[in-house]
């Protein structure tokens, strides 16, 4: 979804644009992965743009509520969001970090044949599938000693520019 067709379904169910608002939607529409209330901040507060972690929970408990944001959980148990990529049904086939949370997706559906085939064998109409596979990313992987456990407080990625811009939303 473009920033803008998530303000006009905003705006049609009588909610308010809020800076908040605006700000957490600029940010989850320039960043197609999956998004912790966390990330949403940090990418946010890169930018100079102070808005407070509980005001990020909002607006993704409100953009859920109007079913605008897909949750998934992650192995970790985190949640993370992005917005739905219309009204089609999504399902995700991903690569998951299991020391940084750093996510890929995969293209094609390696289950398509066996999801239809448990459809006929069972009665059941499966409406959407998820796929996870979760080890190191190549980061991780080069970057921590084989016996180092990670703390609360690393960062895996430290010196990298993870800067990233979000697009100033309109008005």
């Amino acid at each position: 979804m473009t920033y803008e067709e998530v303000v006009s379904q905003l705006q049609k169910q009588g909610y308010r644009l809020t800076a908040a608002r605006r700000h957490v939607i600029a940010a989850l529409c320039s960043h197609p992965q999956f998004l912790g209330a966390y990330d949403i901040h940090h990418v946010l507060e890169l930018n100079g743009i102070h808005i407070g972690v509980s005001s990020v929970y909002r607006v993704l408990e409100l953009l859920e509520t109007m079913a605008l944001l897909q949750r998934e959980e992650f192995g970790s148990g985190s949640e993370r969001f992005r917005l739905r990529a219309g009204h089609t049904h999504h399902h995700a086939h991903q690569l998951v970090c299991s020391r940084c949370g750093r996510t890929e997706e995969f293209a094609g559906c390696p289950l398509q044949s066996w999801a239809q085939n448990l459809e006929s064998q069972s009665g059941y109409r499966i409406q959407e599938h998820w796929l996870r596979f979760f080890g190191l990313c190549p980061h991780c992987q080069t970057n921590t000693p084989a016996l180092k456990q990670p703390t609360a407080d690393a960062n895996p990625h430290e010196g990298a520019d993870n800067r990233t811009q979000v697009p100033e939303p309109e008005n």
